[in-house]
């Protein structure tokens, strides 16, 4: 499913996304789709360790987790939720040791 959303651009840069588009013979919608695609799946792959750590910090949800990182947020969660396992050992161990 698609939905429309509005840009402002300024003039010349959009005479410049006309003539690319020209040249490669595709509409300026495709152009820019494919650019914004592009940009977002870079900007993933950079933030990668980011997102990881926003999973671990429960900023973002599991599912959230799976649209950006795809295959890699199984890594990601059982990492997580092995570190989680082993903190609540500490903790436990911790409270018996305090009582």
């Amino acid at each position: 499913m698609s939905l429309q959303v509005n840009v402002r651009l300024d003039q010349a840069l959009l005479k410049e996304i006309d003539a690319l588009s020209k040249v490669l013979h595709i509409s300026r919608s495709e152009w820019l789709r494919n650019k914004i695609a592009y940009a977002v799946q870079e900007e993933t792959l950079h933030l990668q360790e980011s997102i990881a750590l926003a999973y671990a910090k429960g900023k973002i949800t599991e599912k959230e987790l799976h649209e950006l990182l795809g295959n890699h947020a199984q890594e990601v969660t059982y990492i997580v939720d092995h570190l989680n396992k082993g903190k609540n050992i500490i903790d436990n161990k911790m409270k018996k040791n305090l009582l």
